[in-house]
């Protein structure tokens, strides 16, 4: 059986932009597709002042869980994750 590529023609590298967006606003947000279902992520935010690089990463994570989740989900894994304090 070949493999299927789940939500082939979703603008997800859109979805996931609006998604971080909305979790943390005013963040320059930078997302692109290693390959299919797999991303890179940059995120400069000032919510990140003051907190450790994996409570960071969580905010980043937690504002995505829902579009990671499911046998349909549109985002397989985050290869690459930079967050950063502008």
């Amino acid at each position: 059986m070949p493999l299927q590529i789940l939500n082939a023609g979703v603008d997800t590298t859109g979805v996931l932009r609006k998604a971080l967006e909305a979790a943390l606003p005013g963040a320059e947000i930078e997302v692109s597709s290693a390959s299919p279902g797999h991303f890179e992520l940059r995120v400069v935010s000032k919510v990140f002042e003051g907190k450790t690089r994996v409570q960071q990463q969580q905010l980043v994570y937690k504002a995505i869980a829902h579009l990671m989740s499911g046998d349909s989900a549109p985002v397989h894994a985050i290869d690459r994750m930079q967050t950063l304090v502008p």
